[in-house]
């Protein structure tokens, strides 16, 4: 699975080493989230999408984990990405002035 993003990748790389900034990315950013999700498995896990908001649950399935892995790499993760929780959870605000917003709250007990 590895590389499957890299025309989407905020930064080039050449052998493993960052060269520089992949200036398409941006443009392209929309597209990789659609790549995304055609190659994610909802059996396992889910990807909610509620207006401006993006929950993504691998379900613990190692491939949609190795999926997240490599699209953490992309220009749309860097730019959305708002909270990773533990047991593989992804949350994403693609609209920073949208009508919802993500509300944490800490359970103390």
């Amino acid at each position: 699975m590895e590389n499957i993003f890299e025309k989407y990748y905020m930064f080039k790389y050449d052998n493993g080493v960052m060269v520089g900034v992949n200036n398409e990315a941006f443009e392209l950013s929309d597209e990789s989230f659609s790549l995304f999700k055609e190659l994610y498995n909802t059996f396992y896990g889910s990807i909610d999408e509620e207006d401006n908001l993006i929950s993504i649950h691998t379900g613990g399935w190692s491939e949609n984990e190795e999926l997240i892995e490599e699209f953490q790499k992309t220009f749309w993760w860097f730019r959305f990405h708002k909270i990773t929780a533990t047991g593989g959870h992804y949350y994403f605000n693609t609209d920073f002035h949208g009508k919802k917003e993500w509300v944490v709250t800490v359970n103390n007990k």
